[in-house]
């Protein structure tokens, strides 16, 4: 018995002391910390799959005070970037040393551009950045606009002439889901009129997670390759979506090759089969990436839009600026929509911006130390290394709101991106996008994609707030990519003729 007893009390030292070394790694390397728990670290400050709390968090401790701070997630001691020129050398100076995000462990819809490590990466991204060209972007276009009719229609026929009380975000996902397919895949549906059409009811389940098992989705987000190692069955994507959108492009891929001279199509997809037969893409690559150019445009196009409008309806007066611009834009370049004219629109524009100030699509940009990296400080302060293998955290959300930066920040205010102002902030100031040469590939896809939708909207219907309805909107804490919790309830009216 006192042998069992001498055991148990070696072993819970032994745990205690790991555990007390592993809280206090930054502090032993000289980097300033949130206070840790002596057991469970940071875990009951780990309250959204983003981390938006314990960066917000860690950013208001000790931003001005250090260049880096550090927490933990997990037994994972993570840096914390304060400092925006540090920012700027990490995206852009020393790029080189920060080339990776986070290692995930390949599966069918993984292998993609965004999760590529190091010279994978390089290869991938040379061979799809022509592909997001302005002249393809400009044959893409004319796909949009007509799924915008879709939208316009749905909206006549819910709204009618006396007005009423529509989920904006549900319509708005439908036609994102509708135009990112289309453009991606070449696939044609209307899940406006049909919300169960196989397509949308498949898409779906890609980013509807509740908001239980948060930490759960953590540990597996940072554990993924040991997990993997261990041969536990972890998946990012369900196998019933990898199924789904394996077999779509498995059947593209065969109807094109047998009409390869009878077909062409404005499409990802399309453009995808050229570069394979210049460079080589095998058919393995060609389903997540198509599937990559889907998820990117989709998801973050339709909550964009959809905060866009939550804000617009909050705010009359900014609602009216943006449509007096695109109705006067429109006017000159009657009768049709042109690519040109959505690029004069400059406060549209803005518009966009603020919205991804105010809810960007991740809340921070991660890297990994490619080796050990020495952050340069003042000349005779002590030197601050960051161990290869680190994984470093820009928290977007946290600069975004710095009210050093953005005075008010949770006020709506496009005028924030005029170009005189825009001047005046440093240039990591807005990482809505990213930055640097692992910035959004596919942002000016995405861009174009919301505004058509915002053009069509704001042409024809006003948006105001419905009383009871929260004043702020609330953000799922399940979904690595900002979304709505529950939805977006708006008043819509005919514009008066």
């Amino acid at each position: 018995m006192g042998f069992v007893l001498i055991l148990l009390t070696s072993l819970l030292s032994g745990v205690l002391g790991y555990l007390r070394c592993k809280y206090n790694y930054w502090q032993i390397n000289g980097v300033k910390q949130l206070r840790a728990h002596f057991l469970f670290g940071h875990f009951f400050k780990m309250k959204s799959v983003r981390l938006t709390e314990l960066l917000q968090e860690t950013y208001d401790a000790f931003k001005g005070s250090a260049l880096v701070a550090g927490t933990y997630v997990y037994l994972r001691p993570i840096a914390v970037i304060l400092d925006l020129d540090l920012a700027k050398m990490i995206l852009i100076e020393d790029f080189d040393k920060f080339v990776d995000r986070r290692n995930f462990h390949k599966e069918p819809l993984m292998d993609n551009l965004f999760n590529a490590q190091c010279e994978e990466w390089c290869t991938l991204r040379k061979k799809l950045t022509p592909m997001f060209s302005s002249g393809n972007l400009k044959c893409i276009f004319g796909t949009i606009t007509e799924v915008a009719r879709n939208l316009e229609e749905s909206f006549q026929e819910l709204v009618g002439t006396q007005g009423g009380v529509l989920d904006v975000h549900d319509l708005l996902d439908r036609f994102s889901m509708d135009a990112s397919a289309t453009c991606a895949f070449g696939i044609h549906f209307n899940s406006l009129k049909d919300p169960q059409v196989e397509f949308r009811v498949n898409g779906r389940k890609i980013f509807h997670h509740s908001d239980d098992g948060i930490r759960w989705r953590i540990f597996k987000f940072l554990y993924w390759s040991v997990l993997a190692k261990l041969k536990l069955s972890v998946r990012f994507y369900d196998k019933i979506i990898a199924d789904f959108f394996t077999r779509i492009v498995r059947e593209k891929l065969e109807l094109r090759q047998e009409l390869r001279h009878n077909i062409k199509r404005n499409d990802f997809l399309e453009l995808l089969m050229a570069s394979k037969d210049d460079n080589d893409l095998t058919l393995e690559q060609l389903t997540p990436h198509a599937f990559d150019f889907f998820v990117s445009g989709y998801e973050t196009s339709s909550s964009t839009m959809s905060c866009a409008l939550f804000e617009l309806a909050k705010h009359p007066s900014v609602q009216q600026k943006l449509r007096n611009e695109i109705t006067g834009i429109l006017h000159k370049h009657a009768p049709n929509l042109t690519y040109e004219a959505v690029q004069e629109m400059r406060y549209l524009d803005q518009t966009i911006t603020e919205t991804l100030r105010k809810y960007p699509a991740l809340a921070s940009l991660t890297r990994i130390a490619a080796e050990d990296y020495t952050v340069p400080t003042a000349s005779g302060d002590i030197p601050l290394v960051l161990d290869k293998g680190t994984i470093v955290y820009i928290p977007v959300r946290a600069i975004h709101y710095d009210s050093e930066i953005y005075p008010e920040p949770t006020i709506f205010r496009p005028e924030r991106f005029e170009t005189s102002t825009c001047l005046q902030r440093h240039s990591m100031a807005f990482l809505g996008f990213g930055d640097g040469p692992r910035h959004c590939i596919g942002q000016q896809f995405g861009r174009m994609q919301i505004k058509i939708g915002l053009i069509a909207l704001l042409t024809k219907y006003q948006f105001s707030s419905v009383p009871g309805f929260p004043d702020e909107l609330p953000i799922s804490k399940g979904n690595v990519i900002l979304r709505p919790r529950q939805g977006v309830l708006l008043k819509v009216h005919r514009v008066p003729e």
